[in-house]
């Protein structure tokens, strides 16, 4: 994106006109206050200081206290360790058996974090996955408001106008609801960094195809092994950008079409080299998943974008479902007059179709007022039927929405600073009252997960080195509260387990969490608060143990729950042997089923 288009002047690195002039470069801009990398830096300490300000109640504070809830983060506190482990141990960390046992689950069909946790690779290992978690917390967050200050000052003049689109991004209800357990969605730098990277390849094509091309290549590569949805969704919204760009610049299309051409083969080469395997491993590999991961869609209704939820300072009724698509009215105002005033501004225009799609498709296939799905079909239908994005949220997408939002904002307050003083101060105003109902309510929550002295004192290096360990709560309700997926990782990976709360095969296509066969379905009954069997006949006892022997169970943990006593009658029944009090579970070390 860049500028009105003008014609081109042929410059010794590359066609470009005031318009393509990088910020700062082109005679007719005002002077920064500060230099470019000072800007920069200083940028970057501010949205670190900014994060670890609004999570510092969930920071630091204990082996057990994570930022955000004490649900969905497990697999990601899992991973945070299972890369390291697996690196170290020569195992393939893209598939486990670890979880699932025996039958395991192919991780590139999970939220596996991989890169991510491959960088925090040595904060794990001196710290533990939890504090790694957190983290990641902090740094995806900040380096996601960082980078998208570097793209949005692509198009800003002043470095503090495109901090505050950068702090929009950080701080956008999307991220603000993703930081409570996502891991996969709130380190969201790619969005930014592939805006960053279109407009060089794009418009500007001042560096080396070659050099950009490669970085594009690895980034996406990176955003892979990070989280597929976000590349699928990063994709998938650039479609009505580059068709936008395309009717703006169809004139120069022809003399930048051979630039665009070698960035692109550099792009899909580097992509190729080093995510050839993983997706070798996501859809020919072991272990994967079929049909849409998701049974439901998290959609938006109209008045979602108006109306704020309990994620904003200013608390509305608004209902979030897995993310909010909040814009607000005043907001909306901005943007609405910000397009019109500069319509000439191909930055400006673009933002906009990007912003209006995100909008249209976070509604879903069919529009919804209230109540049940009506039958006005919605473009979203399209998209949802297609491999790879039938497993898209639609609410997701607003991502790209609210990052265009900054590129607007940036644009706007850059024309309100050079105004007269008054229509300066009423600009000022308008941009105040419509970013106020978007700060949302602080300090970001933290959770904190009940985790007994057992799996983390070494006590575990106690339990048969072979088969798994069958361990409770089972089941998926109880099973967030007390994850034994956040227990196995904290010990080191001290034992392998049929539990886990991940995408595996079953005959269906897929299951979420450890299988319901006979015993599963019994465990899942006691952890829901059914009174265990005081005696269990022949038949039964013959089914629960054949079950724990397809799992190939040698030991079992019973954790700390509000019907730990059932779980521990139950056992005690089933094995013939009462389990031993130790570190806060109880435990059979050495069961023969």
């Amino acid at each position: 994106m860049s500028e009105r288009p003008g014609p081109p002047t042929p410059t010794a690195t590359g066609p470009a006109n005031a318009v393509d002039t990088a910020p700062g470069q082109g005679t007719d801009r005002p002077r920064r206050s500060l230099p470019p990398s000072a800007a920069t830096v200083l940028a970057l300490v501010l949205f670190l200081a900014l994060a670890l300000a609004a999570m510092w109640p969930g920071l630091f504070t204990g082996h057990d206290t994570i930022v955000g809830n004490a649900g969905d983060p497990s697999l990601s506190i899992w991973c945070l360790q299972w890369v390291p482990f697996a690196l170290s141990h020569h195992l393939n960390p893209f598939v486990t058996d670890y979880l699932n046992y025996p039958s395991g689950a192919n991780l590139m069909w999970n939220t596996s974090i991989l890169f991510p946790a491959l960088v925090l690779t040595p904060v794990t290992d001196l710290w533990g996955p939890i504090v790694s978690y957190n983290a990641l917390a902090v740094l995806g967050m900040s380096l996601s408001g960082w980078c998208a200050f570097l793209a949005v000052r692509r198009f800003s003049r002043r470095w503090i106008s495109a901090w505050v689109g950068g702090v929009l991004y950080e701080f956008s209800p999307f991220m603000v609801v993703q930081i409570t357990g996502h891991a996969q969605l709130f380190v969201a730098v790619f969005p930014p960094l592939l805006l960053l990277f279109g407009d060089e390849i794009l418009v500007r094509q001042r560096r080396p195809a070659a050099l950009m091309g490669a970085l594009l290549g690895f980034a996406a590569a990176a955003q892979l092994l990070t989280g597929s949805e976000l590349l699928a969704i990063s994709v998938l919204m650039a479609v009505p950008t580059l068709i936008t760009l395309a009717v703006i610049f169809r004139a120069r299309l022809r003399e930048r079409l051979l630039y665009m051409l070698r960035a692109a083969g550099f792009a899909a080469a580097t992509f190729a080299v080093l995510a050839a395997y993983p997706l070798y491993i996501q859809f020919l590999g072991p272990d994967r998943a079929h049909g849409a991961l998701e049974g439901f869609g998290f959609v938006a209704r109209p008045t979602s974008f108006l109306i704020p939820s309990s994620f904003e300072l200013l608390r509305g009724p608004s209902t979030v479902f897995d993310s909010s698509v909040y814009i607000g009215i005043p907001l909306f105002i901005l943007a609405v007059a910000v397009t019109v005033r500069m319509r000439r501004r191909a930055a400006v225009v673009a933002s906009a179709v990007t912003l209006g799609c995100a909008m249209v498709l976070a509604l879903g296939g069919h529009l919804i007022i209230h109540g049940p799905p009506t039958r006005i079909p919605l473009p979203w239908l399209v998209p949802a039927r297609l491999p790879v994005l039938e497993d898209l949220l639609p609410v997701r997408l607003m991502i790209a929405g609210y990052l265009a939002l900054a590129v607007m904002v940036a644009v706007f307050l850059d024309r309100v600073v050079v105004a007269p003083m008054r229509l300066r101060i009423a600009g000022l105003a308008a941009a105040a009252v419509a970013l106020v109902p978007l700060i949302p309510t602080l300090p970001i929550s933290s959770g904190q997960y009940s985790i007994p002295a057992f799996f983390t004192d070494g006590a575990t290096q106690g339990l048969a080195p072979t088969g798994s360990v069958l361990m409770t709560p089972y089941g998926d309700t109880p099973f967030r509260d007390d994850p034994p997926e956040v227990w196995q990782a904290v010990s080191g990976m001290a034992f392998k387990t049929q539990m886990g709360l991940l995408y595996a095969p079953e005959a269906g296509g897929r299951q979420v969490g450890p299988a319901l066969d006979p015993l599963g379905e019994e465990l899942s009954a006691l952890g829901n608060g059914a009174v265990a069997t005081v005696t269990l006949s022949a038949s039964q006892r013959e089914v629960y143990l054949s079950d724990m022997r397809a799992h190939g169970v040698d030991a079992i943990v019973v954790g700390p729950s509000a019907t730990e006593d059932q779980e521990v009658q139950f056992f005690t029944e089933l094995t013939g042997q009462r389990g031993e009090s130790t570190g806060g579970v109880v435990v059979w070390f050495d069961v023969h089923p």
